[in-house]
């Protein structure tokens, strides 16, 4: 085994527990929405509108899946359809004042969480990993052409556009 081997093999192992932590405050008495909520909402808070398919492609899932996903943030009241351009078929899913509202609350409480591990760390330290870990992250958007938009990319979701 190479040692490019060994630290991918290190990473894999990294990263498998990366995806294991949810990094929240302690007591966990702030209402959260499930993670499926939570990146569907994020998506759908930068980006306008979209359609399921869209959605489907963008968030790397099946259709079904996606829909299912769909169906509780409806009953939720988290997102909505709305209009798309005129002559269009398919239904546009946007988030409503509601689910935007959530997102907001469960962002702050990972944020809390995540200032619990790196709140001591060097600012110059969080930068680094945040870039890496962007770095990363863009790479496998490359590879999968599914492009994530983020804060600063784009107005959020209803905000004035010029």
């Amino acid at each position: 085994m190479t040692d490019a081997d060994d630290s991918v093999r290190q990473l894999q192992c990294e990263l498998m527990l990366l995806s294991r932590y949810q990094l929240r405050p302690q007591p966990r008495d702030v209402p959260m929405i499930e993670r499926s909520a939570y990146l569907l909402l994020s998506r759908l808070e930068l980006v306008d509108p979209m359609t399921l398919k869209e959605l489907s492609h963008a968030l790397r899932l099946d259709t079904s899946t996606v829909h299912r996903q769909l169906g509780a943030l409806l009953r939720l009241g988290y997102v909505e359809y709305v209009l798309g351009a005129a002559g269009e078929v398919a239904r546009r899913v946007a988030p409503t004042k509601e689910g935007l509202a959530a997102l907001v609350q469960t962002r702050s409480s990972n944020e809390a969480g995540l200032r619990d591990v790196v709140g001591t760390w060097p600012e110059k330290k969080r930068q680094q990993l945040m870039l890496l870990l962007r770095e990363f992250n863009q790479d496998v958007e490359t590879i999968e052409d599914a492009p994530w938009p983020r804060l600063g990319d784009a107005p959020p979701q209803g905000a004035a556009q010029g």
